[in-house]
């Protein structure tokens, strides 16, 4: 029981000081992307993110899945380390240079040129980034996410914010956003290296590595094969609409995945390491996958309809008219943005239960169904790419529904049971958004009035639901570590009886 309270009650420190770095970093990010959206184009966006088409396929080979694989392992020695941290640099150099070489096929495919130089400049963030890999994992297995986060925030305000904005006001354009993301890798490694101080010395055990790339081999296939699920309509869309409609189609993805970016990622990074010191107990590992279900249910489907809602008025008042033709593909994308965040929820069950190569089938129908998808939707421009986009999510969420409860021993009518209360906030949420947005519509008050009204009231229903959710004892260690107000207020919204598993 000492050891269950101990990895309870880590886990709930290390949620919290996610959540915390997370919030500080997405607001920081919200700031610094609306600054960087006034000063540049569509356009310049548009080719950064065709390079990070292409760097994001790679990404996963830099290192081979060790990183995780130093995670999710039940035992870890030192000559570990030693052999994850050199395996890492090298592979990450050799990556880096290939990168360099092959740069001016990639901007052929996009049919764009200037993806060349700036691909090039980016993949040079493989080399420090591979450097800082086993400092990172070691972090993450150790629950410590307190400094991670501060990390991860100082590196993104001073390395890409400072530097992005003051070379876009300087008129340097796409480059600002090449050099910012370049200075925040090497401010975050170097950090990473400096707090975690293991051994540097290079070592290269043949059976210590072969024990790391057994689980590495699955997850970089996975990692591989998922990147190109989420970004091939990026390629779809830049490679057949343009560069223009690709910064549309970008910043509406990126609004659809808030929930995802607040919460979702925030359990993956803090789960997977939980659940793996729990992976051979199938009764409390899908005990806590239901909980955290609930919980991200609660916060992704109201979040979702009160950004479908407020979209119109939303993204004219933050980013400006030029960003117009971004609100009907992110209303579509905001019907599914739900299931998105929840699969992920299962995904870190298969990934902390070692069923890798199960999963990769599912990733793989998953990319296909996107890039068939955008592919035809592309005949439509962009509201359709989104709805070709929107049925693979939805096949996703059910094939890692399916694979996550057979892991746990759930059955589905208790896992859908799970998710109905906060189906039920979802729908009040909106109701509330949309007569207000409606209301003020009808007075012809301007668009930031209107959004900024319509999220506000919608935050009351929601803040109901998700306090109703932490007061039920079973997130007692999570309410241990929020403010006594919060802890108050979550046992006096707390339903009267928990539906059991």
């Amino acid at each position: 029981m000492a050891l269950t309270e101990s990895l309870t009650f880590r886990s709930a420190r290390a949620v919290q000081w996610r959540f915390a770095g997370v919030a500080v970093g997405a607001v920081s990010q919200f700031a610094i992307s609306v600054v960087l959206a006034r000063l540049l184009t569509p356009a310049d966006f548009g080719v950064v993110a065709l390079a990070s088409v292409v760097l994001g396929v790679i990404r996963p080979f830099a290192n081979v899945g060790v990183g995780p694989a130093l995670v999710q392992r039940t035992d870890v020695t030192a000559l570990h380390i030693r052999t994850a941290f050199t395996f890492s640099v090298v592979v990450g150099l050799t990556v880096t240079l290939a990168i360099m070489a092959v740069a001016p096929l990639a901007a052929v495919v996009m049919q764009n040129p200037d993806v060349t130089p700036v691909l090039r400049w980016l993949s040079t963030g493989f080399a420090f980034r591979s450097a800082a890999t086993t400092a990172n994992a070691i972090l993450q297995r150790q629950l410590d996410f307190k400094r991670q986060s501060v990390i991860e925030t100082a590196s993104n305000v001073l390395g890409y914010g400072a530097v992005a904005i003051v070379m876009a006001l300087l008129g340097y354009g796409v480059w600002s956003l090449v050099w910012g993301g370049l200075v925040q890798t090497l401010l975050a490694s170097i950090a990473q290296l400096i707090v975690v101080r293991h051994s540097l010395r290079p070592a290269w055990a043949r059976r210590e590595l072969g024990e790391l790339l057994h689980f590495g081999f699955g997850s970089t296939a996975n990692a591989c094969v998922g990147y190109v699920a989420l970004n091939v309509d990026n390629f779809v869309v830049g490679r057949w609409i343009g560069a223009a409609s690709l910064g549309l189609y970008s910043r509406a993805y990126s609004l659809m995945s808030l929930p995802h970016t607040f919460f979702a990622s925030v359990m993956m990074n803090v789960l997977f390491p939980a659940f793996s010191q729990v992976q051979g107990d199938p009764v409390r590992l899908g005990r806590a996958y239901l909980l955290v279900t609930q919980l991200t249910a609660m916060v992704a489907a109201p979040a979702m309809g009160t950004l479908a809602i407020a979209a119109p008025h939303l993204v004219q008042s933050v980013y400006g008219p030029q960003w117009a033709g971004a609100v009907i593909p992110l209303q579509i994308l905001c019907g599914v943005g739900y299931f998105r965040a929840v699969y992920y929820v299962g995904g870190v069950v298969v990934r902390s239960v070692g069923w890798m190569y199960s999963w990769l089938l599912r990733q793989a129908i998953y990319a296909g169904l996107v890039f068939a998808g955008a592919l035809i939707g592309s005949r439509y421009g962009l509201p359709g790419v989104a709805m070709g986009v929107s049925v693979a999510i939805i096949y996703m969420f059910v094939a890692t529904a399916q694979l996550a409860l057979r892991a746990t021993a759930t059955p589905w009518d208790v896992y859908i049971r799970a998710q109905l209360s906060a189906l039920v906030a979802a729908g009040t949420t909106c109701g509330v958004a949309l007569s207000v947005r409606l209301l003020l519509e009808a007075w012809q008050l301007s668009s930031t009035t209107i959004a900024l009204a319509a999220v506000t009231a919608a935050v009351i229903p929601w803040g109901v639901g998700v306090f109703r959710i932490l007061g039920k004892p079973e997130f007692e260690p999570l309410r241990s570590h929020m403010p006594a107000f919060f802890v108050r207020l979550s046992r006096a919204l707390r339903p009267s009886a928990s539906p059991s598993r």
